[in-house]
Protein backbone atom coordinates (compact mmCIF):
# COMPACT_ATOMS: atom_id res chain seq x y z
CA UNK A 1 0.00 0.00 0.00
CA UNK A 2 1.29 3.45 -0.91
CA UNK A 3 0.32 6.91 0.30
CA UNK A 4 1.46 6.92 3.92
CA UNK A 5 3.25 9.98 5.23
CA UNK A 6 4.96 10.92 8.46
CA UNK A 7 5.60 14.66 8.70
CA UNK A 8 7.63 15.92 11.66
CA UNK A 9 8.06 19.58 12.61
CA UNK A 10 10.32 19.85 15.68
CA UNK A 11 9.82 23.61 15.93
CA UNK A 12 6.05 23.23 16.18
CA UNK A 13 6.47 20.08 18.30
CA UNK A 14 4.08 18.40 15.89
CA UNK A 15 3.84 15.08 14.08
CA UNK A 16 1.29 14.33 11.38
CA UNK A 17 0.72 10.76 10.24
CA UNK A 18 -1.38 10.21 7.15
CA UNK A 19 -2.62 6.70 6.49
CA UNK A 20 -4.25 7.00 3.10
CA UNK A 21 -4.17 4.48 0.27
CA UNK A 22 -2.70 5.63 -3.02
CA UNK A 23 -2.35 3.46 -6.12
CA UNK A 24 1.09 4.80 -7.14
CA UNK A 25 4.39 4.62 -5.25
CA UNK A 26 5.06 8.34 -5.59
CA UNK A 27 4.09 11.50 -3.73
CA UNK A 28 4.19 13.92 -6.67
CA UNK A 29 0.40 14.18 -6.79
CA UNK A 30 -0.04 14.56 -3.03
CA UNK A 31 2.89 16.73 -1.92
CA UNK A 32 1.78 20.00 -3.58
CA UNK A 33 -1.45 19.83 -1.56
CA UNK A 34 -0.44 18.01 1.60
CA UNK A 35 2.85 19.67 2.52
CA UNK A 36 1.52 23.26 2.43
CA UNK A 37 -1.49 22.12 4.46
CA UNK A 38 0.77 20.56 7.11
CA UNK A 39 2.87 23.72 7.25
CA UNK A 40 -0.23 25.95 7.51
CA UNK A 41 -1.58 23.82 10.35
CA UNK A 42 1.73 24.00 12.22
CA UNK A 43 1.91 27.78 11.73
CA UNK A 44 -1.67 28.22 12.90
CA UNK A 45 -1.19 26.13 16.03
CA UNK A 46 2.08 27.88 16.90
CA UNK A 47 0.34 31.26 16.55
CA UNK A 48 -2.36 30.11 18.99
CA UNK A 49 0.26 29.55 21.69
CA UNK A 50 1.36 33.20 21.67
Amino acid sequence: MHGQTIWIDPTAEMVIVRLAPHPVAANAANDPTSLPAYRALADYLMDQEQ
